[in-house]
């Protein structure tokens, strides 16, 4: 009998909307999410033991689809496993479509501090963003391997987006597609739209969809109650039952968002575009060798300028 594996996986990077991509992809009629959005079954490659789970494990979590087209998971740790992940990941799933959406890496790099600062209880609460940076810095100068030790600062790690492309698109070719968060965010039924027609199902079903955003990161007034809040939207709770989360994180946002937002140092991110401009460069010649066009500020020349232009 053949198992029902994914034939569409999103497979990076976090805090650059995947969970909010596979929210938009589930509702169209031909794509059958899985039941859990991060499954993580590569995740084991890279960050455990080195051994996967029985591939039954893996299907399971598609036991629910009938006669759709595609079967999607989402789990933005596979694309900073490398060349590992991606040729197993090529090799069990032979057909499958490949998604990984980028995002500015220092903005990538602030919401998840923001994100991790309210859900990890081992990150000092009052560690500043500067600190941080200067840990995560560290630790990718000692060429550190993935610990659960180092695990919360290999954030700035994850953002040499150019050193973890290629063996993508040597595994996956014409079945790997970037996404970039900026145009997704400005234009999301234009994106869906655009994936549609890669995943060969209907692309006017875009018109349809619910662009709600999903898994932002705010600033909250209490952290113990964002821990709870982050508690209940685990998957077997709140996390696929949509109808009752939407008005719950509405009455959530209106109790516990903070008005002020936090502010990210300028000097910090002058260190960091410079810090970062270099892959940035080499990422943009990239994809503009592959035919993406009209790319975000970040991955232009002059990004640095604008960004300080603007604050």
């Amino acid at each position: 009998m053949t198992l029902p594996l994914p034939t569409a996986v999103i497979a990076g990077v976090g805090k650059a909307g995947t969970t909010s991509l596979f929210w938009y992809l589930s509702q169209h009629p031909d794509i059958c999410a899985s039941d859990v959005k991060e499954i993580r079954y590569f995740t084991a490659l890279s960050e455990g033991d080195g051994v996967l789970p029985p591939i039954a494990e893996y299907a399971g979590h598609f036991s629910g689809c009938g006669r759709q087209r595609h079967r999607l998971e989402a789990s933005p740790q596979y694309f900073h496993g490398g060349g590992t992940v991606a040729a197993a990941m090529s090799e069990t799933l032979p057909d499958v479509r490949v998604i990984v959406l980028l995002r500015d890496p220092i903005d990538r790099l602030w919401s998840t501090f923001r994100f991790m600062r309210t859900r990890f209880a081992d990150l000092p609460h009052d560690m500043t963003f500067e600190a941080y940076v200067e840990e995560c810095i560290a630790v990718r100068e000692r060429h550190e391997p993935f610990t659960p030790e180092n695990r919360l600062f290999r954030t700035i790690e994850g953002g040499f987006y150019d050193e973890y492309l290629d063996p993508w698109l040597e595994a996956f070719g014409e079945r790997f597609r970037i996404v970039l968060f900026e145009r997704m965010a400005a234009e999301s039924a234009a994106t869906v739209r655009d994936l549609s027609d890669w995943l060969g199902v209907d692309p006017e079903v875009a018109d349809t969809i619910d662009y709600s955003v999903e898994n932002k990161t705010v600033p909250v007034r209490s952290t113990s109650l964002q821990r709870l809040a982050l508690l209940a939207n685990r998957e077997h709770l709140l996390g696929n039952r949509r109808k009752l989360k939407g008005p719950l994180r509405k009455a959530y946002y209106a109790i516990n968002r903070r008005a002020e937002p936090d502010r990210m140092a300028p000097e910090t991110r002058r260190r960091l575009d410079e810090l970062f401009a270099p892959g940035n460069r080499a990422l943009a010649s990239r994809l503009r060798g592959l035919g993406y066009e009209n790319l975000p500020a970040w991955l232009t020349a002059d990004a640095g300028d604008e960004r300080h232009a603007a604050r």
